[in-house]
């Protein structure tokens, strides 16, 4: 009993002593020492304290400097230099009661940072953000380091201004200290929200990663723009498995939400000296194509050369720029639902290439008005604002067909539709106007159909040779027809044949563009066999022929129709 009693005194003299030891200890120039001596070996440069350095809090052990200044940083490169407002450093209790001290984590309070200029384009902010950081966490020998509303100055090349980028707090850990690779890295500011982790050896990262944006945060376009750079939304979301290296940066099952849309696949991104490449795949919920054509035409670029989505710097895969560079695409897309401006069919499957500035999708599969078409699209840069639309549509609803083209007219049957155009990017406009566009298309009827209401009836009336105004019948059907088409800046020139009735059709028209005015004429001709007295056919007379007319005038929203029947007897 007496040597428990003797025991306990001694430990709670040494405790005593101990306490009133520790704010001399900590206060006094063995602290400031190794305080800028972790610091110093953070950095790699000189560090000085302009400020005091007291006892921040004893329940948590941990220091606080102020007016800290690193003169110069080459273990954290590109950081040139910086200073802090203060620095907060939380002690290790047992290098404490080792007559030591070491420091299990550091909050860095309004620091300020300047970055080596940059000797091409330099990256995006956040990303050359997330560079520095995991050079912070290659340099630190600290479990634990926290930047509360830092500061970067960073410039692109030389004589160019520098600019600032901000945050509002930057953590990194490692969470297991005995894996020196393993860490966790989170950066934060309004509308931004990007957390890692994983682990790293030598070059190469991997790891899940999280990423959100929102509509208050505009470079979040940039962000985009080296991910999925056909996207144009501002406020997206991500998550993955992210494996990153000094050439490649690859998302595998990955998760993207694109504001009410979503897409789950793979993406790889591959970095060359000059030119980046992107492939993988993605199935998406609905593949929404108004706001990538909106934008290319806007800016009277192609829609896929939107800044370079990758750029290799000292050794780290750093992807967006601020730089107009090209980007090459191998990338399979498909969709539930596909959305061009106010139209909305699917489900499609389609293939994007694109290879030093010349682009091409194949359209796989397109569900679209009841059928099914297949298309190619190109952008060559020898002919560059323009694209070339080439495709075939089989078994279309007509009247669907006519309906989203806004025709004045009401078609029934099964159609198919064959197309070759050219059409201009440049002008603003969600979808490119018809009367810019050149080519020529084909509309057949091979099963026949029928043309509906006012111009129903005018034909109608013109074949039969009835009353305009006298006939009853509003539907004009058509055992087979054909309609060739030719567009030119200015107009548009149909080639019509057609059968009904043991007739046959032709005519030519003509809509003039941009009013609409209708000219043109359609025709008739059938062809009669001789009748004896008795009613029977004669072989010995001759047939009569019938032709009519229909003149159209107008415009295709108001045409003005006129006709005349003539009988010719052979």
């Amino acid at each position: 009993m007496k040597s428990l009693a003797l025991c306990g005194l001694c430990a709670a003299v040494a405790l005593i002593l101990f306490a009133i030891s520790i704010p001399r200890f900590l206060d006094g120039d063995i602290a400031r020492k190794s305080f800028v001596k972790a610091l110093a070996a953070w950095s790699g440069g000189k560090v000085t304290l302009t400020g005091q350095l007291r006892v921040a809090s004893f329940a948590s052990l941990s220091l606080e400097a102020s007016g800290v200044r690193f003169h110069d940083a080459p273990g954290l490169d590109p950081v040139l230099r910086g200073r802090a407002e203060t620095v907060t450093a939380l002690v290790n209790l047992r290098s404490l009661l080792l007559g030591d001290l070491e420091y299990r984590k550091f909050v860095v309070s309004s620091p300020q940072f300047v970055l080596k200029r940059q000797s091409r384009g330099g990256a995006a902010d956040e990303f050359a953000a997330a560079r520095l950081a995991l050079t912070l966490v290659d340099r630190s020998s600290l479990p634990d380091i926290e930047l509360r509303n830092p500061v970067f100055y960073v410039a692109d090349r030389d004589f160019r201004p520098y600019r600032r980028i901000t945050f509002e707090r930057i953590a990194l850990k490692r969470p297991n200290p005995t894996e020196a690779g393993s860490f966790a890295l989170g950066l934060y500011k309004p509308g931004f929200d990007f957390a890692f982790q994983g682990e790293r050896n030598g070059d190469s990262v991997s790891g899940q990663v999280r990423l959100k944006t929102t509509g208050e945060y505009p470079p979040a376009a940039n962000l985009l723009a080296a991910l999925t750079p056909w996207e144009t939304a501002i406020a997206f979301s991500l998550k993955g498995d992210l494996t990153w290296s000094r050439d490649r940066v690859s998302l595998d099952e990955a998760s993207f939400s694109f504001g009410d849309r979503a897409a789950r696949g793979a993406l790889a991104f591959y970095v060359s000296d000059n030119r980046a490449r992107i492939e993988g795949t993605l199935a998406y919920d609905t593949l929404d194509v108004t706001p990538m054509w909106t934008a290319a035409r806007a800016a009277g670029t192609q829609p896929f050369d939107r800044g370079n989505p990758a750029e290799a710097s000292g050794g780290v895969f750093i992807p967006a720029t601020n730089e107009r560079r090209a980007v090459d695409l191998d990338i399979r897309l498909s969709a539930d639902r596909l959305r061009a401006g106010g139209l909305e069919a699917g489900p499609v499957a389609l293939a994007v290439t694109a290879r030093s500035g010349h682009l091409s999708v194949d359209v796989a599969e397109l569900a679209l008005f009841g059928g099914n078409a297949i298309a190619r699209v190109e952008i060559d840069p020898a002919r560059p604002g323009a694209m070339s639309v080439t495709g075939t549509a089989k078994r279309l609803d007509a009247g669907a067909l006519a309906s989203a083209l806004q025709l004045p007219l009401s078609v029934r049957g099964p159609a198919t539709l064959r197309l070759g155009l050219n059409v201009p990017l440049g002008g603003e406009g969600a979808l490119p106007e018809t009367g810019a566009a050149s080519g020529s298309f084909a509309l057949l009827f091979p099963l026949g159909g029928s043309l509906d209401g006012v111009a129903g009836r005018a034909l109608d009336a013109a074949v039969t040779g009835a009353d305009l105004l006298a006939a009853g019948r509003q539907r004009f059907p058509f055992a087979a027809a054909r309609i060739d088409g030719r567009l030119t800046g200015g107009a548009v020139d149909l080639d019509v044949q057609g059968q009904h009735d043991g007739q046959k059709i032709e005519g030519k028209l003509r809509i003039a563009l941009p009013d609409a005015a209708v000219s043109g004429t359609l025709s008739s001709h059938r062809e009669e066999a001789p009748v004896s007295a008795g009613g029977a056919v004669s072989k010995g007379g001759l047939a009569s022929a019938f032709s009519s007319k229909l003149v159209l005038s107008g415009t295709a929203a108001a045409p003005i129709l006129s006709s005349h029947q003539d009988s010719l007897s052979n």
